[in-house]
């Protein structure tokens, strides 16, 4: 976010439930409250965006009270310190409950910025970035632009041969990315490339970084049977292996058979958690469940999301469903989880 953080409140900021800092009990702390404390101690209470302006007025949009202040002012302070440690997933959750809190035009740079460098997420940060700019609070507008213009398609020039150079540029940098395992930001490299020249190997290749990545696996078989469509040719078979892989079993209409089936599914994806994948174990957690309707399926596709940050609203959705089912052993922990994702926007 350009440093560790900046000031979040001209008050002095809350440090409920972290021992204080004079107590010599940092080295019993967790990573992330190590890094709160750091922050303040480093730049004091200044060290996190300001939520009240220097004349002592808002660009708040709802009233707010002073506890919805001050619980804000804790969550950005410990999506900052997630984000520092290169947890953005986190910190974008994090940020997002303390904009529900108090709206601020900061907080909507900081949700842009968690976004940008989560990647796969180029059109919810662009929105982001446009908001941020729109509420003419000036701060960041020189990195909101600079970000849009990282971010952003360049404009076709009516050249064909020019934009498709431009194209392949671009699509050289995604390939690198890709080299190095970040599909993420891959994907988002093809789709720029993809905007500015409409080839069915960039359509193959965003399919891909998508499959690598995990937890976007509706989207990645739209794109491999949009590849397939083009009657390319070249990646045929690449791109109905792929989706073979992706896509659930049809059922066999025995019970038994299906159920051994989706367990073993079931049991990939559990490896897969075990392994810290959450996104390829909710790919798998979410064949399973296509395959088998059972309550504690619903509770593991949550868990995966919950673990894989960024995705608040449709892990909320999963314990809420899981538990109107009114079935299955981890009633207690899919509540404790719901309120700790609807209050705190991170859930442990």
């Amino acid at each position: 976010m350009g440093g560790p953080a900046q000031a979040l409140l001209r008050n002095p900021v809350s440090t409920t439930g972290l021992p204080r800092r004079d107590t010599g009990t940092a080295a019993a702390l967790d990573p992330v409250q190590q890094k709160v404390l750091q922050l303040q101690r480093d730049a004091g209470n200044a060290a996190v965006t300001q939520l009240v302006r220097p004349d002592g007025t808002t660009n708040a949009s709802v009233p707010e009270d002073a506890a919805s202040i001050e619980q804000a002012k804790g969550l950005f302070l410990q999506g900052a310190a997630v984000y520092d440690m290169g947890q953005y997933a986190k910190a974008y959750d994090f940020f997002t409950r303390a904009s529900e809190l108090a709206p601020r035009a900061n907080l909507q740079f900081s949700r842009a910025q968690a976004l940008r460098r989560m990647g796969a997420h180029r059109d919810e940060a662009i929105a982001l970035y446009k908001e941020y700019l729109a509420t003419g609070d000036g701060k960041r507008d020189a990195d909101a632009t600079r970000a849009l213009k990282e971010l952003d398609t360049p404009a076709s020039t009516g050249d064909l041969e020019l934009d498709a150079a431009a194209a392949k540029t671009i699509f050289d940098k995604g390939a690198a990315l890709y080299e190095q395992r970040d599909f993420a930001h891959a994907y988002d490299e093809f789709t720029r490339a993809g905007e500015l020249a409409d080839r069915p190997g960039i359509i193959f290749s965003r399919a891909q970084a998508l499959r690598r990545l995990g937890g976007h696996r509706e989207e990645a078989m739209d794109l491999y049977r949009a590849y397939l469509a083009t009657k390319h040719g070249v990646r045929d078979k690449d791109a109905s292996d792929a989706i073979n892989e992706l896509s659930t079993p049809e059922s066999t209409g025995d019970l038994d058979k299906d159920v051994a089936t989706s367990k073993s599914i079931f049991d990939k994806g559990a490896r897969l958690y075990d392994a810290g994948d959450f996104a390829h174990a909710y790919d798998e957690f979410s064949r399973a469940g296509e395959l088998t309707d059972r309550a504690g399926i619903l509770f593991s596709r949550a868990q995966a999301l919950k673990r894989l940050g960024g995705r608040r609203e449709e892990a909320m959705a999963l314990y809420q469903a899981y538990l109107d089912k009114g079935q299955g052993t981890r009633q207690a922990d899919a509540t404790t989880a719901l309120e700790e994702l609807r209050t705190k926007g991170v859930a442990k």
